[in-house]
């Protein structure tokens, strides 16, 4: 009986043996990618185009809003006209009339600063979305290039996370990890 256990362990051991034979030659290359795309200049650069975008759509939208209070302190204005006893009734239905014509331009205009509000939004938020997308495949090139060039077998993020929250990667050694080479190689020159 031992000697057959000896041998089920025997012939277990080397069915494996070649797969941890090519287990030690494989080459595992690490890149944090969030460190790499916050230090590319390009991606800082995106972030300012985006933040002067929205600078510019706030002060739009400011200038709407200034007019959409003007337009309801003149309504409110009218609106003490029209309660004043001391008027007489022709110049309170002729301000009635305009505060109504206020109204509605009131209304017209915070309908139109909702729907400029919305399609801003829409808009940084596509341009943001581009932008992101043209540098982490800018950055993906760099890492394959990096990776076929050392001939790595495998590249991980390291600043990836599992499904649960937990960071996909665990442990590495420093040594495997290239995100500084690839930083340096993509803000080379500027």
């Amino acid at each position: 009986m031992r000697k057959l256990t000896f041998l089920a362990l025997l012939s277990a051991f080397t069915a494996f043996a070649p797969l941890t034979a090519s287990a030690q030659n494989f080459k595992i290359g690490i890149v944090d990618m969030k460190e790499v795309f916050a230090e590319y200049y390009k991606t800082k650069d995106a972030e300012k185009s985006v933040n002067e975008g929205k600078a510019v759509a706030k002060q739009q939208l400011d200038e709407r809003n200034a007019k959409y209070k003007s337009l309801i302190s003149k309504w409110q204005e009218m609106q003490k006209m029209i309660t004043d006893p001391a008027i007489n009734e022709v110049l309170r239905e002729q301000k009635q009339k305009e505060a109504n014509g206020v109204a509605a331009e009131a209304k017209a205009l915070e309908r139109e600063m909702a729907e400029f509000r919305q399609r801003r939004e829409r808009q940084l938020q596509e341009q943001v979305m581009r932008m992101r997308k043209g540098i982490l495949d800018e950055i993906k090139g760099i890492v394959i290039d990096r990776a076929r060039r050392d001939n790595y077998d495998l590249v991980f993020d390291k600043s990836g996370l599992g499904v649960n929250g937990v960071p996909f990667l665990l442990h590495s050694k420093d040594a495997v990890d290239f995100s500084k080479d690839v930083i340096a190689t993509l803000n080379k020159g500027n």
